[in-house]
């Protein structure tokens, strides 16, 4: 847990020295997600039945909503997704003790854009429907149906856990998203108290950033949380890397260490970068690196 504020305390001060490129680089997310934060408002007013705000949401019928809300949020994570990628592409230096560089920010959203509209979309969609179980049960005057209610939020809890993990290791191990979910369940579990505290830090710093939104949100809030995001996941994935340890694909096969691991064919186009994992194949190349 203490791992999480230090990693929180490092981010605030690079973006105290990076403030220009971390503002610009904030500003560069939150636009193209101002589409798909348009709709979660439109959805938290409409669930609470706000006639004050909009009343041409609350006029419409459960299902003429729902797909509305469907068709437009899919549309919006278009842009949403690949920005996040981006942003986590640009800030990737930065928790490597390296240059930022803006650049990588439209480099990332290229390179990224379908991965990341996915895995977007996975996410919005999964966390919405374990939400709306949450709200459903609860609301039902069904005897006994709060369980229900209990055991969605439990899963929302174990859903929000992942979420710190979720891109760094896109852009990080360059993975497809089912392997990138089951790596960050895996991890969550793996550094309960890393995760715990990153859970607090969000937690925290989104409730001091939502008074003050027109503030931090659009200028600091997104630069800030994925440079704590991508630190904790570069240190760990460092970790794993000199301890042996493999996050493997679906299906693969996880090697057998040996001492003198056989070299690259001629030939087959896997340089280093992509041997260590980046290519999105992370083996165990320990005592090949010392070499």
């Amino acid at each position: 847990m203490r791992d999480a504020w230090r990693h929180f305390r490092a981010a605030v001060g690079e973006y105290y020295y990076e403030l220009p490129r971390m503002v610009a680089a904030s500003l560069a997310w939150f636009v193209p997600c101002v589409p798909a934060l348009w709709v979660a408002f439109r959805a938290w007013v409409f669930l609470n039945g706000d006639e004050g705000i909009d009343p041409s949401v609350a006029t419409l019928s459960p299902f003429a909503f729902a797909t509305q809300a469907t068709v437009f949020g899919l549309l919006s994570l278009v842009l949403a997704g690949p920005a996040t990628a981006g942003l986590h592409v640009a800030i990737m230096p930065l928790a490597r003790g390296e240059l930022f560089e803006m650049g990588r920010f439209w480099r990332g959203a290229r390179q990224f854009f379908r991965r990341a509209w996915l895995l977007m979309t996975l996410d919005v969609v999964v966390g919405a429907v374990l939400a709306l179980n949450v709200w459903f049960y609860w609301q039902s005057e069904v005897t006994g149906v709060w369980l229900l209610s209990v055991a969605f939020g439990y899963a929302f809890l174990a859903w929000v856990a992942i979420q710190p993990y979720l891109f760094p290791l896109l852009v990080e191990l360059d993975q497809g998203i089912w392997l990138v979910v089951r790596n960050a369940a895996f991890i969550a579990v793996d550094n309960f108290g890393l995760t715990i505290g990153l859970m607090l830090v969000n937690g925290i710093f989104i409730a001091i950033a939502a008074p003050l939104g027109a503030v931090l949100v659009p200028f600091a809030l997104p630069a800030i949380l994925a440079n704590v995001h991508l630190r904790a996941v570069v240190t760990l994935i460092d970790r794993y890397r000199e301890q042996g340890r493999v996050l493997a694909r679906t299906g693969e096969p996880v090697p057998v260490p040996t001492i003198d691991p056989p070299a690259p064919k001629a030939g087959s186009g896997r340089d280093k970068a992509d041997a260590l994992g980046l290519g999105g194949r992370p083996r165990r190349l320990r005592d090949r690196d010392q070499a």
